[in-house]
């Protein structure tokens, strides 16, 4: 998903690097912008699932079931119009190289003029996705899976090696995380994409692994985060954006959260129950819980 021109200049001017109104709230400029606009779809083909939605959209089939409750994924009703998960508070780290953040099933590219992001598939809670500080390692066109042991123990069927091509669940393209087994890569399954389906790798749909692939050089920074709940601004307006806690591990989310906004001296012009409903919920989305008022603003005396 790229965003265009417009959206690229709302990014900039909640940088503080084309507009005013940030630069002089230090508070607002301490948090991340948010970024791209929601969209929709109205399904026209009776055939259609949300699965085919998201592949059109190269979006997460999950964040789109969570955001759309009354529709029937399998089944979408003719006439149906589907929000689609297209606008982002950027995640709370530095904004260099590459930033994927699990809960979220998002890859944040930064090495890019404009960010670009994809949908990702993580690992699920038996086996999830690595948490940390790392570099982009080796890099592999058409691997093979030299299948792990415990996956044979699994499926003793599978054979040792599985070489490139449609059965291969790496897909065209791999990039090690670090030093480590694990990595970044495509799949033979496009289903999968936006949900817990790997066991710890990074998934991608292949025509987006492949154009990472193209421009990621090794030794690019890799941080893999897990933030649950992103705090966000645009034009003085607050923004939380909560996804679920895949992994249970961030029971204190809105403590945390309501803690980072009373450090910046904003937790005043939050509506709570509003707040405390968007983290509930955990939709997907920027959901705006208050605004900050421009005390630059002249008041007119009558």
């Amino acid at each position: 998903m790229r965003f265009g021109i417009r959206c690229f200049a709302a990014l900039a001017v909640a940088l503080g690097t084309t507009g005013r109104a940030h630069a002089a709230d230090p508070r607002l400029a301490a948090l991340p912008p948010v970024v791209g606009e929601l969209e929709s779809e109205l399904i026209a083909d009776p055939e259609d699932t949300v699965l085919d939605v998201a592949y059109r959209h190269r979006l997460g089939f999950d964040r789109i079931a969570r955001l759309n409750p009354e529709i029937n994924v399998w089944i979408p009703d003719p006439g149906a119009v589907i929000r689609l998960p297209t606008e982002h508070v950027l995640p709370d780290v530095p904004h260099r190289g590459l930033v994927i953040n699990v809960p979220e099933m998002q890859l944040y590219d930064f090495t890019q003029p404009e960010v670009e992001i994809f949908a990702i598939a993580i690992g699920d809670s038996i086996d999830p996705s690595l948490i940390g500080e790392f570099k982009v390692g080796k890099k592999r066109e058409n691997p093979a899976w030299h299948v792990p042991k415990a996956i044979l123990a699994e499926r003793p069927e599978l054979p040792a090696v599985v070489p490139p091509g449609p059965d291969n669940p790496l897909g065209p393209f791999w990039m090690t995380i670090g030093n480590t087994s694990y990595g970044i890569h495509g799949s033979n399954n496009e289903w999968s994409i936006g949900r817990e389906a790997t066991h710890g790798c990074i998934r991608l749909y292949n025509d987006q692994i492949e154009k990472l692939w193209r421009r990621t050089k090794p030794g690019t920074p890799l941080r893999l985060i897990y933030q649950t709940v992103k705090i966000g601004q645009r034009e003085r307006t607050i923004y939380v954006e909560a996804h679920p806690d895949v992994y249970g591990r961030d029971p204190e989310r809105e403590v945390a959260a309501v803690e980072r906004l009373r450090s910046l001296d904003l937790w005043q012009y939050v509506d709570e129950a509003v707040f405390r409903r968007a983290i509930a919920n955990a939709v997907g989305i920027p959901i705006p819980v208050g605004t900050v008022p421009d005390e630059t603003t002249p008041l007119l005396v009558n």
